[in-house]
């Protein structure tokens, strides 16, 4: 007997309300769109992939932040780093290791450029699982993330009540190649076994932590607030929130910051093959743009970047008498001590010019 989709959805394992989602989705074509270089109205799929492209690209540049000392400090770390008699050990991967990571796969995800969906790779015979732990343990002995999985096919949404016309006006959702994906899972288990021992990340920082959440620090600054209201006292605070936090990773102090942290060295040397050399294409109906290289910052959409990026704030400097908290890039700090407030939000502010 033929039963349709709709009788098979129900309230407890999701399938109403993704079917839902999909029927209120809006699902719109890019119209014509505005060139920001000569004004002129895009017409083709393949002209609107490149300017949306182009729109990107300028987004993943450096900041200049104007502090020569801070460079040469980061250049002579790496420099010191790569001068480093070469270790030969690592964390193997074993092929149970692989096995676990497919099974908890979800097959709807989209794939990337490679068009390897999820569904091939739990299909995949034990006899091609071993090839993939050869292939990956072989990654990290040399310490070199493939070039092929650090393409990213990245397709756009229209941000709400954006005007369309302009290539801004898109919010860049990229798409990985699976296998990519799996490589970063098992850079990120050994990231965090390594973390944990250092006792990362500081416990200002809730934002992509086990058990953490923007409630459970919404309450540890309501309740801050409410001490000093209690005794009297006026509160001052700042909220800081680094715009294009992500896009304008600085990549090389990232690394720096790996190395001044002493991770492993295989650890540091695979996460800077997995960020150098990156490049994405955007992706309009069935046109690709030409590829784009990545001069800073970080993929989105991944398992390993947010973390890592959590290490990137890890540093911000802890001062006396002056509340922090810290959600991903998202900044609180507040004091009651009114006479001691801008002096000592100083050293955060120069801080923060780093990015």
């Amino acid at each position: 007997m033929y039963i349709s989709q709709n009788e098979q959805l129900n309230i407890y394992d999701g399938t109403l309300w993704r079917r839902t989602k999909k029927l209120k989705s809006k699902r719109s074509e890019i119209p014509q769109l505005k060139n920001p270089g000569t004004n002129l109205p895009s017409h083709t799929d393949q002209e609107k992939a490149e300017i949306i492209a182009d729109h990107l690209e300028s987004q993943f540049t450096p900041n200049d932040f104007g502090d020569p000392n801070t460079e040469r400090t980061v250049e002579k770390s790496i420099r010191e780093f790569k001068n480093e008699i070469r270790t030969s050990k690592f964390k193997k991967v074993p092929p149970s290791e692989i096995i676990c990571f497919l099974k908890h796969i979800k097959i709807k995800n989209a794939p990337g450029i490679d068009s390897i969906t999820n569904k091939m790779l739990k299909n995949l015979p034990l006899k091609i699982i071993l090839k993939l732990t050869e292939i990956f343990n072989h990654m990290l002995k040399i310490r070199h993330f493939p070039n092929c999985w650090k393409t990213a096919r990245v397709q756009p949404i229209l941000k709400p009540r954006k005007d369309p016309t302009h290539p801004v006006s898109y919010r860049p959702i990229s798409l990985l190649p699976t296998l990519s994906k799996l490589g970063e899972k098992f850079i990120l288990n050994r990231y965090l076994t390594h973390a944990t021992k250092l006792r990362l990340p500081i416990p200002q920082q809730f934002g992509l932590t086990p058990q953490l959440s923007t409630t459970h620090q919404l309450l540890r600054v309501v309740e801050f607030i409410n001490e000093g209201k209690n005794s009297n006292l006026a509160t001052a605070a700042i909220f800081l929130d680094i715009a294009k936090a992500f896009d304008k990773v600085w990549i090389e102090g990232l690394i720096h910051k790996l190395i001044a942290y002493k991770f492993p060295q295989y650890i540091i040397e695979i996460i800077q093959s997995y960020l150098k050399n990156r490049h994405f294409t955007f992706l309009v109906k069935n046109s690709d743009s030409t590829p784009r290289k990545l001069q800073a910052g970080v993929p989105q959409g991944v398992i390993l970047v947010p973390i890592i990026f959590v290490l990137y704030m890890n540093d911000i400097p802890q001062v006396r008498n002056i509340m922090i908290s810290l959600y991903a890039d998202d900044t609180f700090m507040s004091s009651v001590s009114r006479p001691q407030i801008e002096f000592k939000c100083l050293a955060i502010t120069k801080w923060f010019q780093t990015f």
